[in-house]
């Protein structure tokens, strides 16, 4: 269930630096996790919400972060673990950073507005997978909600700014043979 690279925790990596990535598609999980231990992040993998969560409370130690990925049931399995995660009766679990992967960006407002901490979409190099998740990381606790609103701020106005697709579409200016 649980995959580890590392046995043991590793004294030498700080606290903000281990990861869990819950993928229900073992190879994408598995490709995730060797990205961000490139960049020097000790990382789980794991299969299921359900056992992201049952491994989560029995952590000694507390992880930075999760990264949601479910490559197979979708953004609605991702939403289900975050809703989990925000109302866990542990309350270690409650101020946990998420981020979201995802391929559906007409999903990111409701995303933010339900506690996520970042949502990165598909397809993503493996730059953008780690700054997404140093940014996440390194966000002071103060920050989180301001920045959950600015991007959905950010994300509505750049929708406000692409074409109505529902709108009639108009005649050319200046032609006399649009019939």
């Amino acid at each position: 269930m649980l995959k580890r690279i590392k046995t043991e925790p590793s004294p030498t990596v700080p606290l903000s630096r281990r990861l869990l990535v819950v993928d229900d598609h073992s190879d994408a999980g598995h490709l995730i996790g060797q990205l961000l231990r490139r960049a020097n992040y000790e990382v789980a993998e794991i299969g299921d919400h359900h056992g992201a969560v049952s491994t989560l409370v029995a952590l000694d130690e507390p992880v930075a972060g999760v990264l949601a990925c479910f490559s197979t049931a979708g953004t609605g399995a991702c939403l289900r673990l975050l809703d989990t995660l925000r109302n866990h009766h542990d309350p270690r679990l409650h101020d946990l950073r998420v981020l979201l992967i995802s391929d559906q960006s007409r999903q990111q407002i409701f995303c933010l507005q339900a506690g996520a901490d970042g949502i990165l979409l598909r397809p993503f190099t493996d730059v953008e997978l780690v700054d997404a998740v140093e940014e996440m990381v390194k966000r002071p606790e103060a920050e989180r909600m301001d920045y959950r609103r600015a991007m959905v701020e950010r994300i509505k106005a750049d929708a406000s700014m692409l074409p109505d697709p529902m709108a009639p579409m108009q005649a050319p200016t200046g032609t006399s043979d649009w019939f």
